[in-house]
């Protein structure tokens, strides 16, 4: 019985791990759509993004195909906010992962953290012309907290 119990346990202890494997896999599926890590020595501009509780300023961004961003992220809301860059299935599918697990650390090259009171950055190139969404994956963000990209062509 006690190594049913042990073997339960060291089981359970498994699944955080594997869901944010999963997540992770899911962020590389598409991802050339919405572009790439971008090499900070090779930005070509900065925009800055307000994360104020339950919405980003400016909401809708201009960039041109191949251009690499820095984006400036200031927190000026109460609460830890998130840009996260993806397909807004890609986005959906964080933001329910975050729900069941709303203390995961994560280091995806399309995430930024920012406490409250604090800055961060996000360099990321745009490689596809289209539109590329962006959210905040946080549990009670994700509906009010999203944006757009337009990509146009060079």
């Amino acid at each position: 019985m006690k190594n049913i119990f042990i073997a339960s346990i060291l089981a359970l202890s498994l699944i955080p791990a594997g869901a944010v494997a999963q997540a992770y896999q899911d962020n590389e599926e598409g991802s050339a759509a919405v572009g790439q890590l971008g090499d900070p020595g090779k930005v070509s501009r900065t925009i800055e993004v307000i994360l104020v509780d339950n919405r980003f300023k400016p909401d809708e961004i201009e960039v041109k195909q191949g251009e690499t961003v820095k984006f400036v992220l200031r927190n000026t809301g109460k609460k830890k906010h998130e840009m996260m860059i993806g397909s807004m299935a890609q986005l959906d599918k964080h933001a329910k992962m975050m729900k069941q697990y709303p203390d995961m650390e994560h280091s995806d090259p399309n995430l930024a953290s920012v406490d409250p009171g604090k800055s961060g950055e996000l360099v990321w190139q745009f490689t596809e012309v289209g539109t590329v969404d962006f959210a905040c994956p946080r549990p009670g963000h994700f509906k009010g907290m999203r944006g757009k990209i337009e990509v146009e062509a060079k």
